[in-house]
C-alpha cells in the first residue's frame, strides 16, 4: 500500500516490551541489522509493543539511527518537540502500567505462597498438585506414585554421595529415569523440607531442616 518492501520480520514471541534489550534476542538482531544498514524503517502496531521503558527506547534509538519507525495504529511526529514529548509520555505511561501489573502479580504470588498454593501447573517428580477438601484451594503434596522412590534415592545419595550411582540405582530399582541436572535440582530444592519463599510450611516435606542442611553440605563437597 505504501510502496515499501518488507525485508525481514523480528518476532520476540511471549517477551514483554518491558524487558531489557539484552533479554530480547529478536530485538537485538534487529538492532544489529539496523546498524549494518539492512533496512530504513521499522513498522510495528503500537508504541507499547516496541518498548515499555523510556531508557531502553532511547538506548535503541541511539544505536539504530538514521533508521526511523512507524506504527500502524497510532500517529507520532518525531520531527517536532511536541511529538517527541508525546512519545516520552506514552512510554512513561506504558512503563508505569507494566510495573503496576508486575506488582499485582507479585502480591498474588505472595498470597499464594503464604497459603501453600502452587505458582505453576507443573511440579518436580517428588510432588503433585492436589486440592484441599476443606478450603477447595490447590496445594502441593508428596506424589504418592513416586514418594517411595524419592525417599529411596535421597537416602541412597546421602549414604553413597554419588549422583551418577544414585541415577543408576533409581533407574534399576524403580524404573525411573532422570537427567543429572534434574536430580541436582531436586537435591538442592528447599521444598524437600517444606520451605519455599519464606514459607517454612509451604508443602509436604521429605525431611527436616537439619537433614536438608546435611544434604547441602554433601552436595558442596561433591562438585
Amino acid at each position: 500500500k505504501n510502496n515499501m518492501k518488507i525485508v525481514e520480520w523480528y518476532v520476540d514471541e511471549g517477551v514483554s516490551a518491558r524487558k531489557l534489550i539484552r533479554k530480547r534476542p529478536e530485538l537485538q538482531r534487529m538492532i544489529q541489522d539496523a546498524e549494518q544498514g539492512k533496512f530504513q524503517r521499522i513498522i510495528f502496531i503500537k508504541l507499547d509493543r516496541f518498548f515499555r521503558s523510556v531508557a531502553e527506547y532511547h538506548e535503541c534509538m541511539k544505536r539504530i539511527s538514521p533508521v526511523v519507525w512507524t506504527t500502524t495504529e497510532e500517529k507520532y511526529d518525531l520531527s517536532t518537540a511536541q511529538g517527541r514529548m508525546l512519545v516520552n509520555m506514552k512510554l512513561t505511561i506504558a512503563e508505569m502500567e507494566a510495573d503496576m501489573a508486575g506488582e499485582r502479580v507479585d502480591l498474588v504470588n505472595e498470597y499464594k505462597v503464604s497459603t501453600g498454593q502452587p505458582l505453576s501447573g507443573s511440579m518436580q517428580i517428588a510432588w503433585k498438585i492436589s486440592e484441599d477438601e476443606q478450603t477447595g484451594r490447590k496445594k502441593i503434596i508428596r506424589n504418592p506414585e513416586t514418594e517411595e522412590a524419592v525417599r529411596d534415592v535421597l537416602d541412597f545419595y546421602m549414604k553413597h554421595q554419588s549422583k551418577k550411582k544414585a541415577l543408576i540405582y533409581l533407574h534399576t530399582k524403580h524404573q525411573i529415569s532422570m537427567s543429572y541436572n534434574s536430580l541436582t535440582d531436586l537435591l538442592k530444592n528447599p521444598m524437600l523440607h517444606g520451605f519455599y519463599r519464606e514459607n517454612p510450611n509451604y508443602c509436604e516435606a521429605y525431611m527436616d531442616k537439619e537433614a536438608f542442611d546435611r544434604l547441602q553440605d554433601i552436595l558442596k563437597r561433591n562438585v
